[in-house]
């Protein structure tokens, strides 16, 4: 149980309601993080369209999804792992590939770096600096990719901060954390 209530279809906005409808599209359902964040309609919008908006940047989808997992596992966020592994597998990202996320770690080279940047930018909230960014460019990352990345990282944040506040039901299959197992 959230210790904010999540918004019902009844008491939605029409704005809200909007956007419930689309998510219900794409996703079969409202995630409860979409409703406990509707009860304040400017943040769900603020996560709505940041998300939408990075959908159509530079990074991949399947990057954007390790992104998300691998801050969620490093916040302690149960939800966003669910969340984002569910999406990270429909993204086509395999077992492998969606645990090694967890550690911020992937087979592929640009992608490790890029979890690594967002990694470096979740723990110290880009008080690093220019270390940061020089260490990204240094590995390749395009200034799209490095801005985008503190984006997602920021979105992460929010979401993550939200869940685990208010704890937002979990209405995805649980995920074990690598080195654990389900509760």
């Amino acid at each position: 149980m959230s210790t904010i209530t999540p918004l019902s279809d009844a008491d939605a906005t029409p704005d809200t309601a909007a956007i419930f409808r689309e998510a219900k599209a794409r996703m079969g359902k409202v995630p409860n993080l979409f409703r406990v964040m509707a009860q304040a309609p400017a943040v769900l919008d603020v996560y709505w369209d940041g998300r939408g908006a990075l959908a159509e940047g530079v990074i991949p989808a399947k990057v954007q999804e390790q992104i998300a997992i691998a801050v969620a596992a490093a916040n302690g966020c149960d939800y966003c792992l669910a969340a984002h592994t569910g999406a990270g597998r429909a993204a086509g990202l395999s077992a492998t590939d969606l645990a090694d996320a967890q550690r911020g770690e992937a087979s592929d080279g640009h992608a490790a770096t890029i979890l690594a940047l967002a990694l470096d930018v979740n723990a110290d909230h880009g008080r690093a600096g220019t270390a940061v960014l020089d260490r990204a460019r240094a590995s390749g990352l395009s200034d799209a990719e490095i801005l985008e990345t503190i984006a997602h990282v920021a979105v992460s944040i929010l979401t993550n901060s939200i869940n685990n506040i208010v704890g937002t039901s979990l209405d995805f299959p649980r995920v074990a954390r690598v080195g654990t197992t389900a509760a």
